[in-house]
C-alpha cells in the first residue's frame, strides 16, 4: 500500500523561509523535486485564489510546474453555511465555491473540495460526496478522493446513488443517508511520523512503519542543507497544506482534538487506501435487524412477567433499558472496530424503549388487573363466608318477637344459610348473566336443580344443558368450558338463542362432587372486557368453589343435625304423655294450638319453630312426679297438688345443664304464671313472662279444659273459648287470648281430641 507524505507549513518554517505567504515559484520547485524523486498523486490543502500582481510569472510558473508533474490536484471549498441554506438535490449541496485562480486551477488534473460537516456534538465526522456552484454546472468529490482516483489512476464515471452509496467501477463507496462519506478517525498520535531528519536508523525504521509521515515545508526546501533526499517520496501521495500550530486557519475538532484539515484529508485517504470505509447499513437492513430483533426482545421481555408495584417495574425497567442501552453501544463499538460497520443507535435504543415501555405497561395493567381480580377473589370469599355464616341477615331465625334472643338463635338455629343465597352474589362478581346450582341426592346419586338465578329466558334451556353436563362432571370431575353453545355437536338441540356460552365448576369435598355449579352467559367488563369466559375467570369462581362446596356440606350435616336434634325433642315428648294416661297427646296439641297463635301474630319460620319445640316439652319436668300422683284418678289433694305444681321447676332444673335445650326453660318454667302476676313458680306478671311462656299458656289451659278427665268431662271448645276470653287480661296476655280464639274460630277442624275416662 503506497504510503502518504504530508508536508506542511509550520511556525519554523516561515522562520527559516520568510514570512508566509510565499512566492508560488516555491511551490513550483516543490513539484519539480516531488517529481524528480518519483513521488505518486500530489493534491494542495491550500488557496491561491489571488494572482501574484507583482510576480505574474509564479502563477505561470506554478502553472507550468502541476502539468509537467501530470498529477496535482488543487481544491474549492464553500462556507457551510452556504450549503445549508438549501436543501440537496439529489445529495448534492449546492454554494457559494472558493476556487484557485484560473491559470493554477486549469493546469490541475482533478479538483476535490476540503468541506466537512460537523455533528451536533461540533466535532466533524462526515465530508459530503460531492458539492457544486449554486448553478450546479459543476460538481466535486473531496480532496482525498480526488487525490486516491488519480493514484489508482481511475478515470471511470462516477455512479451517485444519494443517500445509499457512490460508485467507481468496481469500487463501491458507502454513504450516510445525507449523502456524506463518514470519517473513520485514526489514532493520529500512532498513525502519523512527525518527521525530525535524524540520522539514528532504527528511530527512522520505526517511523515508516507508520502509514502517514508529516514533513515540514524546510525539510524539503533547497536552502536546507540536509534536505531529505527526492526519491524518499518514491511512489508516495503527498499532500501539501499549512500545519502551523497555533492557526485557527483550516482546523477541525476531531475525536482526537483539534487537527489541521490536511491530516483530516491524510485520514481519509488512508481510508481509502487501507478499505477502512466505515459501512452503513440500508434502511432494508436496518428495519430488517430491527424487526428480527424486536420479535426476540418481544418474546423476552414479554415473557418475563414482573410482580411488585408500579415504582419496582419502573425502576426494573430503566434498569433495563439502561442495560440494553449499553449492551447495543457495545455492540455497536466492537462492530465498528472489527468490521467497520457503523450502525445508527438510536433506532435500536428508540426500539428498546418503545418495548420495555409497552412491556412495561403491559405488566402495569396486567399487575392492576390481577390486583382487582384478587381484590375481587377477596370480596367473594369475604361475601361466601359472611353467607354462609351470617344469621343476623336472614329472617328465619330472626325472633324479633322473642326480643332478639340471642341465646336462642344460638341455640336453634341452623348455622349456615341454603347455598342457593350464593348464586347472586356470584352471578354479580362474575358479571354473568346467570348462575344456577346443582346438588347430589343421595338417594338418586345424581345433582338434582337446587336453585337458578339471572335471566329468567335462559332458565329452560339451562336446565335441558345441565342434565347432560351434569353427567359429564360425573364422569370425568373436571370443569366444563364451552365458548358457543349452539355450535357444540352435544348442545345444539337446545334452542335458546339467548343462551351463548357456559362454564360449569364441581364443587368437590373430600375427593367427592357433591354439586355442580352453572355460569352462563359471560358479559365484558372493565376488568375482563371479553365477552367469553376466560382462563381468570376459571381460576377466579375456583378460588371459591372450594368454600361453596364445603358451605353445601356443612348446611346438610347442619340440617340433619337439627333434624336429630328436632326428632329427640319430640320423642322426649312422646314418652312424658306415655306415662299419663289421661293427657295422652297433650304436648303434641299444645304445640300445635301455639304455633296457631304464632300464626295469628306474624312469627317467623323460625320463631315458630321455637315456640314448637317449647310447646311441645312445656312438662318435661312432670318425669320427675310419681305416677301415683299423675295418674291419680280422684280429686289431688292439696299435698299433691303442691307435687304438681312443682314440674315447672323441676323441667327448668332439667334443661339447666343441657346447653341446646336450655333455650327452651322460658316457655318450661313459666307457663304457669299468669298476666296479673298470680301464677307460679315466680309470681311474674304481663310482659315480665316471655312471649313464648304467654301463648303456651293459652294452648294449655285450652287443652286442659277441653280434655276428657275420670272425674270430669271435658269443656265443649264453646265454652272453652269464652272462658279464654274471660281470663284475658286476668290469667291470660289479652292480646294472645283473642289471637288463639281468632284462629281456632278460623281452623275449625283443630278440635280437641277428648280423652276416655278409666
Amino acid at each position: 500500500m503506497p504510503k502518504i507524505a504530508l508536508i506542511g507549513i509550520s511556525d519554523k518554517d516561515m522562520e527559516l523561509l520568510g514570512r508566509w505567504p510565499w512566492p508560488r515559484n516555491r511551490y513550483a520547485e516543490l513539484l519539480y523535486y516531488l517529481k524528480e524523486g518519483g513521488a505518486g498523486a500530489i493534491a494542495f490543502d491550500m488557496f491561491f485564489d489571488l494572482p501574484d500582481v507583482e510576480h505574474i510569472k509564479n502563477d505561470v510558473a506554478l502553472s507550468e510546474a502541476a502539468n509537467n508533474a501530470g498529477s496535482v490536484i488543487f481544491p474549492v471549498w464553500s462556507p457551510t453555511t452556504n450549503l445549508f441554506r438549501t436543501r440537496p438535490e439529489d445529495g448534492i449541496y449546492r454554494g457559494r465555491l472558493n476556487k484557485n485562480i484560473d491559470i493554477i486551477a486549469n493546469s490541475a488534473k482533478r479538483i476535490g473540495h476540503l468541506n466537512v460537516f460537523y455533528d451536533g456534538d461540533g466535532v466533524a465526522r462526515r465530508t459530503p460526496v460531492q458539492i457544486a456552484g449554486t448553478d450546479g454546472s459543476e460538481r466535486f468529490i473531496p480532496l482525498s478522493l480526488a487525490l486516491f482516483l488519480e493514484q489508482k489512476g481511475i478515470d471511470q464515471k462516477l455512479e451517485f446513488y444519494p443517500g445509499d452509496s457512490l460508485k467507481v467501477g468496481n469500487m463501491r463507496i458507502p454513504l450516510d443517508s445525507k449523502s456524506c462519506i463518514p470519517i473513520n478517525y485514526i489514532d493520529f498520535e500512532k498513525q502519523v511520523n512527525v518527521y525530525h531528519g535524524t540520522n539514528i536508523k532504527w528511530i527512522e525504521k520505526l517511523g515508516q512503519k507508520k502509514p502517514i509521515t508529516l514533513y515540514s515545508f524546510f525539510d524539503v526546501s533547497p536552502q536546507n542543507e540536509n534536505r531529505v533526499p527526492a526519491d524518499q517520496f518514491k511512489d508516495k501521495i503527498i499532500f501539501i497544506g499549512v500545519a502551523t500550530p497555533g492557526s485557527e486557519q483550516d482546523v477541525h475538532v476531531t475525536p482526537f482534538g483539534r487537527k489541521f484539515g490536511i491530516l483530516i484529508q491524510a485520514n481519509l485517504l488512508y481510508n481509502f487506501l487501507a478499505d477502512r470505509l466505515i459501512i452503513i447499513p440500508g434502511p432494508i437492513y436496518t428495519i430488517s435487524i430491527l424487526t428480527a430483533l424486536s420479535i426476540i426482545f418481544s418474546i423476552l421481555i414479554f415473557r418475563i412477567h414482573i410482580r411488585g408495584s408500579a415504582y419496582l417495574l419502573i425502576a426494573g425497567g430503566l434498569l433495563a433499558l439502561f442495560a440494553i442501552s449499553a449492551i447495543v453501544a457495545f455492540t455497536g463499538i466492537i462492530l465498528f472496530q472489527k468490521l467497520n460497520l457503523m450502525i445508527d443507535m438510536i433506532p435500536f435504543v428508540a426500539m428498546s424503549l418503545i418495548l420495555i415501555g409497552t412491556c412495561l405497561a403491559v405488566n402495569l395493567s396486567s399487575v392492576s388487573k390481577e390486583s382487582a381480580m384478587r381484590d375481587l377473589e377477596l370480596n367473594m370469599l369475604l361475601e361466601v363466608g359472611e353467607i354462609t355464616t351470617s344469621k343476623d341477615e336472614t329472617n328465619q331465625y330472626s325472633l324479633k318477637s322473642f326480643k332478639e334472643d340471642i341465646e336462642i338463635t344460638s341455640a336453634l338455629a341452623i348455622p349456615s344459610r341454603p347455598p342457593v343465597e350464593l348464586l347472586e352474589p356470584i352471578k354479580r362478581i362474575t358479571h354473568c348473566e346467570a348462575t344456577a346450582l346443582y346438588i347430589l341426592d343421595d338417594n338418586t346419586k345424581d345433582f338434582a336443580y337446587s336453585g337458578f338465578t339471572g335471566v329468567d329466558e335462559l332458565k329452560n334451556g339451562s336446565q335441558k344443558i345441565a342434565e347432560i353436563v351434569n353427567k359429564w362432571i360425573q364422569s370425568e370431575t373436571k370443569p366444563v368450558w364451552i365458548e358457543n353453545v349452539s355450535k357444540h355437536p352435544d348442545l345444539s338441540f337446545v334452542n335458546s338463542n339467548n343462551l351463548r356460552c357456559l362454564l360449569a365448576v364441581p364443587l368437590t369435598v373430600k375427593k367427592q362432587t357433591i354439586g355442580v355449579l352453572f355460569l352462563y352467559n359471560k358479559l365484558a367488563s372493565k376488568i375482563s372486557p371479553f365477552a367469553e369466559f376466560t382462563s381468570e375467570e376459571l381460576r377466579l369462581i375456583s378460588s371459591f368453589t372450594h368454600q361453596i362446596a364445603i358451605a353445601i356440606e356443612n348446611h346438610r350435616l347442619y340440617a340433619d343435625i337439627h333434624d336429630i336434634f328436632l326428632d329427640y325433642i319430640k320423642s322426649i315428648a312422646a314418652a312424658l304423655d306415655a306415662r299419663d294416661a289421661y293427657t295422652h297427646g297433650h304436648s303434641r296439641r299444645v304445640a300445635e294450638f301455639s304455633i296457631g297463635i304464632g300464626k295469628e301474630l306474624g312469627l317467623s319460620e323460625g320463631e315458630l319453630e321455637f315456640l314448637e319445640l317449647s310447646a311441645t316439652i312445656h312438662d318435661i319436668g312432670k318425669i320427675g312426679i310419681s305416677e301415683s300422683v299423675l295418674n291419680k284418678p280422684g280429686k289431688l289433694t292439696d299435698e299433691e297438688f303442691k307435687i304438681i305444681k312443682s314440674h315447672v321447676v323441676k323441667g327448668s332444673n332439667i334443661l339447666e345443664p343441657m346447653s341446646r335445650l336450655r333455650a327452651l326453660m322460658p316457655g318450661v318454667r313459666h307457663h304457669h304464671e299468669r298476666y296479673d302476676g298470680r301464677g307460679y313458680p315466680d309470681g311474674l306478671k304481663g310482659d315480665e313472662v316471655h312471649l313464648v311462656a304467654r301463648i303456651i299458656s293459652v294452648a294449655d289451659t285450652y287443652d286442659a279444659m277441653t280434655t276428657s278427665r275420670v272425674y270430669r268431662s271435658g269443656l265443649p271448645k264453646e265454652v272453652a273459648f269464652k272462658e279464654i276470653e274471660k281470663g284475658a287480661g286476668t290469667q291470660f296476655d289479652p292480646k294472645l287470648a283473642l289471637a288463639f280464639v281468632d284462629f281456632m274460630k278460623k281452623n275449625t277442624e283443630m278440635t280437641s281430641t277428648k280423652t276416655n275416662q278409666k
